[in-house]
């Protein structure tokens, strides 16, 4: 009778042991999980594959919506070797997330599709997603040319017609030659200083040594003899710490001076004018001219001030406006009518005018000024900033031969500080450009040698390339290649770059490399967007366009060819195509096809006066151009019958945005809030939020609640000033709750927290709890009383208490 029972045990025992060992395995192979290896994908003009490879088959659930595709694969991990597929017309990203257990895999669509099949196959394992699309297409693949800023057809002429009116257009050989960018350079002003009026007419007094030292510009002597005086009244002390601190800027001594000039301050003495002036003085040498011109401007308000100072008042604060760059407040002040200049003061007044002329770009009477003043000896010795400025100036009035004298002045000897490379620079080159090759070429390589890295060498070292290239031949143009190429790169200084890679792009064309010249120039116009070389850049890049296209189609590279078109499609669509071009880039468009759609898109833009035809993604750009002629009721025609025809179309929310800037335009409120309110009008985040301010100004508190509700509801978190907007439409609306809730998040906002918390005692009192909002209008009383909410605060707490 034993026997069953122990058959029973063993029986029990081994299927307890098949289940542990299925148990184990079943958790090894969950353990291990499942590679995504690669994914392919597949193209016909009706349908998109793709085909993810897998080490073996995981589960799976699929999620669409529109235009969107989400794969969630249970226990998938990516492969290190997985390539990620790129973007095109009909796709516009693909995503991979990775979560505890699962990989997340989504499909942004550019359009919604006709139907979507996922399915998984075995041998090998593999998931099959199927994107079927509508065999016409009513939406164009972003590829097929984006023309959301096409201009109208007059504009596009004007515009073309701008291209073609460079300079360098069929002549860029001369481009090396002549054209060039200046350089910005302003040597340190030396302000000027003449002689004051006579403080001691005593001759008896104690101080007339002092005065005597003064009239003789003895001022070392000045400090020597008044450090002997002694027994002086109260007003000879003072005249003579005036004497010695104007002695003291006068030799150096500028920290002494100041310290001594501040405490004559102090005693606003019977001088203060001369003390505010030398104080003002000081700071300048200090440099600080904003400041001193603030001291001179407080004694020009004064009517009492002293006449014989006034000239020199008024010629400093001109000194200090032209060190900070006020060249038109300079020549304000120095060419004042009824003022009495100082004879000893004609002279640097004449220069500081051309001074002032000079900076405000009036280089005709700047320089016959400076040309005149050459012949007073030592004069710019002394005023490097106007000598460098009358350089300068005949530099850019092209007399070369004026600039490079002046230039030489200034580096023989060579003053060592900031900016002494330009100068070293700008001597070569004015030498150069005045016909004496040899000093030129010297005096550039100087530059290039004694200040390699300033912007005076890259600059040099710029103009010596362009002379290697112009005075070579074909092997010459194909070393300077590389050359303004590696400046373009190296150097720290933007113009210098950024005329070194244009140039680099020019040469490359000369040479007949199109497609790395095009390539260049896409570079540059992505790096200097503002560059006055744009208009220039554009040119060459739509005269080299047709011939890359051209090889790109010949190479087999179709796609190339339709993505450099993509890429200038702004500049394409302004400067118009001739007929080759469009038969090149429809066979492109063919190839990869989209034979519907670059019929319609080039042929449309091969000739726009034949008709305007109605096709949906023709009403967006049509709507923009009149926009931005300020045509708003032929914007708002096109608007309203792609909405009436398109009502939720691809361009349904631009044009809907169009619409409503044409009702406002023409002051049509009535329709606007027609438009607002219909049913089945465009909805997002930004159309909402104006929605809202349209409303806010009608005073429709529900119609504002119900547009920024939307806008959380779809996700997003309201700025700031939207969430004051939407508290106050809940306050008007009696939703207190609601407005409290709003208030509470805005309380410590420097904008709107005055507003939220004078909100909330208001709601307070209208819920009978009378003490917290007392406390709480005090609050904002004391923390922001002078405020309007705080004097509405104040207001409402004093009728409370009472």
């Amino acid at each position: 009778m034993r026997h069953p029972i122990h058959i029973v045990k063993i029986v029990w025992l081994l299927l307890l042991l098949l289940l542990f060992l299925m148990s184990v395995t079943m958790t090894a192979r969950a353990a291990e999980a499942v590679a995504l290896k690669q994914m392919v994908k597949e193209e016909t003009p009706s349908r998109t594959r793709i085909t993810l490879e897998l080490s073996d088959l995981p589960k799976f659930s699929t999620v669409d919506s529109g235009q969107r595709l989400d794969l969630l694969l249970s226990n998938v991990q990516l492969s290190p070797d997985l390539h990620r597929l790129p973007e095109d017309e009909r796709i516009v990203k693909i995503l991979l997330a990775e979560k505890k257990e699962e990989l997340q895999l989504s499909i942004l669509l550019r359009r919604p599709p006709k139907n979507i099949i996922t399915e998984p196959k075995q041998n090998p394992a593999r998931i099959m997603i199927n994107i079927y699309w509508e065999a016409n297409e009513s939406t164009r693949p972003s590829v097929a040319f984006r023309i959301t800023d096409m201009p109208p057809r007059k504009a596009g002429r004007r515009a073309a017609k701008f291209q073609q009116e460079s300079p360098w257009k069929d002549n860029w050989d001369n481009f090396f030659r002549n054209y060039r960018t200046y350089w910005q350079l302003q040597l340190p002003v030396n302000f000027t200083l003449p002689q004051l009026p006579a403080l001691v007419a005593d001759e008896e007094s104690p101080l007339w040594p002092l005065q005597q030292h003064a009239d003789n510009n003895m001022f070392l002597s000045l400090i020597q003899t008044a450090t002997a005086l002694s027994g002086l009244d109260p007003q000879q002390n003072y005249l003579r710490d005036l004497l010695v601190a104007e002695a003291q800027l006068r030799t150096g001594s500028i920290e002494g001076g100041i310290a001594r000039i501040d405490a004559l301050r102090r005693q606003n003495g019977s001088e203060q004018t001369r003390v505010e002036y030398l104080t003002a003085y000081g700071q300048a040498l200090q440099d600080q001219p904003l400041v001193a011109q603030l001291t001179l401007q407080q004694r020009l308000s004064n009517a009492e001030i002293d006449q014989p100072l006034l000239p020199l008042v008024h010629f400093l604060f001109a000194e200090t406006a032209l060190a900070s760059g006020q060249n038109q407040v300079a020549l304000e002040h120095l060419q004042i009518s009824d003022l009495s200049w100082p004879e000893k003061l004609l002279v640097p007044l004449d220069m500081r005018i051309a001074d002032a002329k000079a900076g405000l770009g009036q280089l005709e009477p700047a320089l016959a000024v400076y040309q005149d003043l050459l012949e007073e000896p030592g004069l710019f010795d002394v005023y490097r900033f106007s000598l460098n400025r009358a350089a300068f100036s005949a530099f850019k009035n092209k007399n070369y031969q004026l600039a490079s004298r002046l230039y030489r002045k200034l580096i023989e000897p060579l003053i060592e500080g900031p900016g002494d490379d330009l100068l070293l620079f700008a001597a070569g080159l004015s030498a150069y450009e005045a016909g004496d090759m040899g000093w030129g070429m010297i005096g550039l390589q100087r530059a290039t040698l004694d200040r390699p890295g300033s912007e005076g060498g890259d600059r040099a070292e710029l103009r010596l390339i362009d002379q290697k290239l112009i005075g070579g031949g074909e092997l010459e143009l194909a070393q300077t290649v590389d050359e303004y190429a590696q400046l373009g790169e190296t150097s720290q200084f933007r113009q210098v770059r950024e005329e070194s890679q244009f140039k680099h792009a020019l040469t490359l064309y000369l040479l007949g490399e199109h497609q790395a010249s095009i390539e260049a120039l896409m570079r540059f116009r992505r790096s200097f967007g503002s560059s006055s070389l744009i208009r220039e850049a554009d040119l060459l890049i739509l005269q080299q366009l047709p011939t890359v296209v051209r090889q790109f189609i010949e190479q087999g590279n179709d796609l190339q060819a339709v993505v450099l078109a993509e890429k200038n499609r702004k500049l394409l669509l302004r400067s118009g195509f001739d007929k080759n071009f469009l038969r090149d880039l429809a066979t492109a468009f063919d190839r990869l096809g989209l034979y519907e759609r670059s019929g319609r898109v080039l042929l449309y833009l091969f000739d726009r006066s034949a008709g305007k035809p109605e096709q949906e993604f023709i009403y967006l750009p049509l709507a923009q151009s009149f926009s931005k002629r300020k045509e708003y009721q032929q914007a708002g025609q096109y608007a309203r019958r792609y909405l009436e025809k398109f009502p939720h179309g691809e361009d349904s929310g631009a044009l809907f945005e169009i619409l409503l800037d044409a009702f406002e335009r023409e002051n049509r409120q009535e329709d606007l809030l027609a438009w607002l309110g219909r049913k089945d009008r465009p909805s997002s985040s930004a159309l909402e939020i104006r929605a809202a301010y349209i409303y806010w100004q009608q005073r429709q508190w529900q119609d504002v609640i119900k547009s920024l509700e939307k806008v959380i509801q779809s996700g997003e978190t309201l700025q700031v000033k939207e969430m004051a907007l939407l508290g106050e439409a809940y306050y008007q609306s009696d939703k207190y709750r609601d407005a409290v809730k709003i208030y509470k998040q805005l309380d410590k906002d420097s904008a709107f927290g005055t507003q939220a918390r004078y909100r909330t005692a208001q709601i307070l009192l209208r819920q009978q709890r009378r003490s917290e909002a007392l406390k709480l209008l005090k609050q904002v009383v004391e923390t922001d009383g002078n405020s309007s909410w705080g004097k509405l605060a104040q207001d409402l707490l004093i009728q409370e208490q009472r």
